[in-house]
C-alpha cells in the first residue's frame, strides 16, 4: 500500500486515488477551536487582568457556551466560520460579547499569534469567497428562471394573437 501512495503523483489524474472532500474541513472544526480560546485568553488576560491565559468567570461561563453550541451547529463538518455565519447561535446578548471579545483582541493575536492570525483571516476570505460565489449562482439561477416565464409568456401571447 505504501508502494502506491509513493507513485501516485506520477499517475495521471484520473488513476490516481480520490481525496475526501471533507478531510480539510473537519480540521478547520479545531483549529477554530483554538483560535477562539486563544482569543479569549488575549482578551481576557488584556481587559479583566488575568494572567497566564487564564480566563475570567465571565469569560469562562462564555467560552464554554461558545464551544458547546460549536459542537452542536446545524452546518456539521461543513461549519462556516463563526463570525461569518449567517446563524447566530449563541443566543443575542452571548453573541454580541462573543463579536466584541473577538473584535477586541484581534490587534493583539496579530502580535503574539501571527501565524493563528493570518491563518484565520485567509480562511475568512475563503468563507467570504464561497458565499460570493453561492450568491452569484443563486442570483444567475433566478435570472434564469424569470427569462423562461418571460419567454412562456411571450410564447402565449403569440399564440392567442396571431398575425
Amino acid at each position: 500500500m505504501a508502494f502506491m501512495d509513493k507513485i501516485q503523483k506520477f499517475l495521471p489524474e484520473r488513476f490516481r486515488k480520490k481525496k475526501d472532500p471533507t478531510a480539510g474541513l473537519k480540521e478547520n472544526r479545531t483549529k477554530e477551536k483554538e483560535n477562539i480560546k486563544t482569543s479569549f485568553a488575549v482578551y481576557c488576560n488584556a481587559n479583566h487582568d488575568t494572567k497566564d491565559g487564564k480566563l475570567c468567570p465571565k469569560c469562562t461561563a462564555l467560552l464554554t457556551t461558545v464551544l458547546l453550541k460549536f459542537g452542536r451547529c446545524k452546518y456539521g463538518v461543513t461549519k462556516p466560520l463563526c463570525d461569518h455565519c449567517d446563524e447566530k447561535c449563541f443566543g443575542e446578548a452571548a453573541n454580541k460579547t462573543f463579536m466584541e471579545i473577538m473584535d477586541g483582541s484581534r490587534n493583539k493575536m496579530l502580535l503574539r499569534h501571527p501565524i493563528m492570525t493570518v491563518r484565520h483571516k485567509i480562511t475568512g476570505m475563503g468563507v467570504e469567497y464561497a458565499k460570493q460565489k453561492q450568491n452569484d449562482a443563486a442570483t444567475q439561477k433566478e435570472e434564469g428562471r424569470l427569462k423562461a416565464k418571460a419567454a412562456k409568456v411571450r410564447k402565449r401571447r403569440a399564440r392567442k394573437n396571431p398575425k
